[in-house]
């Protein structure tokens, strides 16, 4: 008897509640739908003439409703004819002008400057910033990336002899195969510190049982502390040269080096001078120098 009385009270009260045009909606759980979707559902409570649209919304679609401006702005649009639910076409949206006519365009001014901004290319064309981007990266599949650094540019005669002597060393090897690679000598120059660092022997320093443990700090050593070494490699080091502090490898300074150098190779490597040597080293003036090619001549 108790629980029909409780059915009955309840039907009785949700009776009430629609005649007084109160609706219960039970708002469905991740119910995440577009906005076209949610234009159709104004579109059709508008033609049946429903009220409190944006409160019957928000209780279905939860935090995921259109705002009630949004909902309040399309139904006045559908009061005065309007069908579509789609947006209005903008002028100059990104699908009108993206065109093959105007990727051609970007491309020429690309390939005419190659440090052209994305700011200059949709200044020039009067296209939108985000157009640009879909252009450049997109459709042309640029990508801007800073210049490599290198320590001099190569004129065209100095590339010519490389491309000579490459050729040169490559036609050898053919021939001789390991044997031509067993005639080549590198040389370079480096700059390093010149210092002794403390150990961690010498660092030990006597504490009371109270007193602070002691600190030491990383050695940071100035360029007054560096000199330049020299050195020549084949297969294993040949000769490592240190300069005396303030002084560097010039053209009355390396020939002095290659004479130290021809002596260590003749105590390290016997008739390797005599069967020929390939040295290798970059083409600085004090390596061209006429000083310097005298003094190779005479190796031979």
């Amino acid at each position: 008897m108790h629980a029909q009385r409780l059915t009955l009270r309840r039907n009785s009260v949700v009776a009430r509640r629609r005649e007084c045009g109160h609706t219960s909606y039970r708002p469905l759980r991740n119910m995440q739908a577009n906005k076209k979707e949610q234009r159709g559902v104004i579109r059709f409570l508008t033609a049946e003439g429903g009220r409190e649209m944006y409160r019957r919304m928000k209780a279905v679609y939860g935090e995921y409703s259109l705002s009630r401006s949004t909902v309040v702005e399309w139904r006045k649009r559908f009061l005065d004819g309007r069908e579509l639910l789609e947006d209005d076409v903008r002028p100059g949206q990104a699908n009108r002008v993206i065109t093959p006519e105007m990727i051609a365009e970007v491309h020429d001014l690309v390939l005419n400057n190659r440090r052209v901004t994305v700011d200059e290319i949709h200044r020039l064309l009067g296209i939108s910033v985000g157009t640009t981007h879909t252009i450049m990266h997109q459709h042309l599949k640029f990508r801007k990336i800073c210049a490599q650094w290198v320590p001099h540019q190569l004129t065209a005669e100095q590339r010519n002899n490389q491309m000579a002597l490459s050729l040169s060393h490559l036609q050898r090897y053919h021939e001789e195969e390991y044997g031509f690679l067993s005639h080549i000598v590198t040389g370079d120059e480096t700059w390093c510190h010149h210092f002794e660092p403390e150990s961690k022997r010498q660092s030990k320093q006597w504490k009371h049982a109270t007193s602070p443990s002691p600190k030491k700090s990383k050695a940071v050593q100035t360029s007054s502390g560096k000199v330049m070494m020299y050195f020549f490699y084949h297969k294993d080091p040949l000769l490592a040269e240190f300069l005396e502090r303030v002084t560097t490898i010039n053209a009355q300074r390396y020939p002095a080096t290659l004479q130290n150098f021809k002596q260590a190779i003749k105590s390290k490597r016997p008739g390797t001078l005599s069967n020929g040597v390939i040295l290798l080293h970059d083409n600085a003036r004090p390596h061209t120098s006429n000083a310097v090619k005298t003094t190779l001549q005479q190796f031979r």
